[in-house]
């Protein structure tokens, strides 16, 4: 079976692992592609599609089921659309953080203030399998159970509005020498080196510096040369935010 929605074909036995999330997922994964994995051509809008992915299916040492989705968009004259199915023989595989800093401008009614962020996801997206058979984002459960919030919106100024603390666990370990890494029960999750000759991770720092740093993350962030697209994600419940304290 070969459904298409809006105009990429994808294979219907997608629905196996996402149900009813399988047509999110693919007009997601379709907004976030730029070229084509096959030719490397840009995609055009309105081109014809598909969407190929591989799903890894394992189990971790606990007990409990992770699958892994690693999708990709091709012109569908070079490619038609497939699902490929694999067992995890060992642990769980590595994920790859992808993320960036930001320095976001809040203003309120006592004023405009600077504040610090941190947004990431990791890749492939991992699902745990949970009661009943349903698949939930590994990432965002986790930091969920650590006290962070789910955000249905993808406006930075609704999200810095409206997020709150996160549990003891969490931190932010900022250094002298721009070191920046989120950490959860002290195991680094996120991390990168800040430029302090720059002037924007200078800016960074210094906001960093009052005690808070914002950190934004879930499955679907789409990160480009133009910035950060959190709208998949908040379409998705898939984005979470929270202030974690910074240690120095």
């Amino acid at each position: 079976m070969m459904p298409i929605t809006s105009n990429v074909a994808w294979d219907g036995r997608l629905e196996a692992f996402k149900g009813r999330d399988a047509s999110h997922f693919v007009t997601t994964t379709a907004a976030t592609a730029r070229t084509c994995a096959s030719c490397g051509l840009p995609l055009q809008p309105g081109e014809a599609l598909s969407l190929s992915v591989d799903v890894t299916e394992g189990t971790a040492p606990d007990g409990t089921e992770h699958v892994t989705f690693d999708p990709w968009i091709c012109h569908r004259d070079c490619q038609e659309p497939g699902l490929t199915v694999r067992e995890s023989a060992g642990p769980i595989e590595e994920l790859t953080p992808l993320g960036a800093r930001l320095t976001l401008d809040h203003r309120d009614e006592t004023g405009t203030r600077t504040v610090p962020a941190l947004a990431f996801t990791l890749f492939p997206n991992m699902a745990l399998r949970g009661f009943g058979g349903e698949l939930i984002s590994a990432l965002v459960s986790v930091l969920l159970t650590h006290g962070f919030q789910l955000s249905l919106s993808a406006d930075y100024g609704d999200i810095v509005e409206h997020t709150t603390g996160v549990k003891d666990s969490c931190s932010c370990t900022v250094t002298e020498q721009g070191f920046v890494s989120f950490d959860i029960d002290g195991e680094s999750i996120f991390s990168r080196q800040l430029d302090l000759t720059d002037p924007g991770d200078a800016c960074w720092m210094a906001a960093a510096r009052e005690g808070t740093v914002l950190v934004i993350s879930g499955d679907n962030l789409n990160f480009t040369e133009d910035g950060i697209d959190l709208d998949p994600a908040a379409r998705l419940g898939t984005l979470v935010s929270g202030n974690v304290n910074v240690r120095t």
